[in-house]
């Protein structure tokens, strides 16, 4: 057998001496950003690997079975980051602390108490600016689909594993289980209507997001001026 044969695959096999993390000059160079916000390329990159399949799929009519679970995921975990970048940046605007309880929730994954986290500033954060208040229907609206994501992934593993583990009851000497971590009554998702309803979304948070940072950066410019 030839040394760049494998007994597994049609690839070479793995190698002792390969290095994974490198640059290379094939015009393929990622550029892993620390030196500015690095928040961004993460959220960015999620959403866009999720457009994308979610666009093969559409175009192709092929493979939607399997790559039906990293689109669910990468949407999902989008959304997620959003949410917890807008918190963050709307607090700090309003010069409003995080409390113990907020940072615990920071720290999980379920999306419906994000949105609560928010939706109580919507309105300092529109008077702050001078607007009107954002409609009533879009926080609605909002509100809605995370509640529907949540339905169906409420700690953001549903949709990347197949499995998830169930603990027995405390002092029980029963074995922990394994059930399927999707309910069993959600048997189809189109994928473009899904897509799309996930590009609205991410949509509205992206320029939730954006006009809060913009707000706060012209604060800080603003305050700097004052200071020099």
């Amino acid at each position: 057998m030839e040394d760049n044969e494998s007994i597994f695959g049609k690839s070479p096999p793995p190698r002792k001496g390969d290095v994974l993390f490198r640059a290379a000059g094939t015009g393929t160079n990622a550029c892993i950003s620390y030196w500015h916000n690095v928040n961004y390329p993460y959220k960015n990159g999620f959403r866009m690997a999720a457009g994308r399949l979610a666009l093969q799929v559409c175009e192709t009519h092929s493979d939607q079975d399997s790559l039906v679970y990293p689109i669910l995921y990468l949407y999902r975990h989008h959304l997620e980051l959003v949410l917890k970048d807008i918190f963050r940046t709307v607090a700090k605007l309003l010069d409003r602390s995080v409390s113990d309880v907020e940072e615990k929730t920071l720290g999980r994954h379920d999306l419906v108490p994000l949105w609560e986290l928010i939706a109580p500033l919507l309105e300092p954060l529109c008077s702050f600016a001078g607007e009107n208040p954002i409609p009533a229907e879009d926080v609605e609206g909002v509100r809605s689909y995370l509640r529907q994501l949540n339905e169906h992934d409420p700690d953001g593993q549903r949709f990347r594993y197949a499995t998830i583990r169930v603990r027995p009851p405390k002092n029980s000497n029963l074995p922990v289980k394994h059930e399927r971590s999707i309910k069993e009554e959600l048997r189809l998702v189109n994928i473009r209507v899904f897509a799309s309803h996930m590009e609205q979304l991410a949509d509205y948070l992206d320029g939730l997001e954006s006009w809060a940072a913009h707000l706060l950066q012209a604060r800080m410019d603003m305050e700097s001026d004052y200071c020099e």
